[in-house]
């Protein structure tokens, strides 16, 4: 089930953000754009009551971007971020969006094919985007039709 996220599932979704990427947003940063960032939509992915994948989008006029999506390691390859993507673009497309931009690593081979399985499209490459490890990143963009 996916559903808006609430205050007390910020713990967990830290967690997951903590495990999945190696630039992770902080606790403080997490809870300061969950309760102050009115652009901010966030949702969780609970699964037998357990929170186990998460988004943040912002959402501006027309545009949507992807701020982060994850899902739990040991929960990988179940189709949850195939769920999340498609929440997403459903929401994207109830906002009337007319795109949606994210950032991917180069090196993260199973979320940009992931991605261009759901039409999004390299752009361009953003070079030393992760600057802790020097890595590039991709910007990627899907239409809304």
């Amino acid at each position: 089930m996916i559903r808006e996220m609430n205050l007390a599932d910020t713990d967990r979704v830290y967690e997951i953000e903590n495990e999945s990427f190696f630039e992770p947003w902080s606790k403080k940063m997490l809870l300061k754009e969950f309760e102050g960032n009115s652009f901010l939509k966030h949702y969780v992915y609970e699964k037998d009551g357990e929170i186990v994948g998460f988004y943040i989008i912002s959402v501006l006029s027309d545009l949507v971007e992807i701020f982060t999506i994850a899902v739990d390691k040991d929960h990988r390859g179940e189709g949850i971020g195939s769920a999340l993507l498609e929440h997403l673009i459903s929401l994207a497309k109830e906002k009337s969006a007319k795109e949606i931009w994210l950032e991917a690593s180069t090196k993260n081979t199973a979320a940009v094919n992931l991605y261009q399985k759901y039409g999004f499209n390299i752009q361009s490459i953003r070079k030393n985007y992760y600057q802790k490890t020097g890595e590039d990143a991709y910007n990627m963009i899907r239409t809304i039709l």
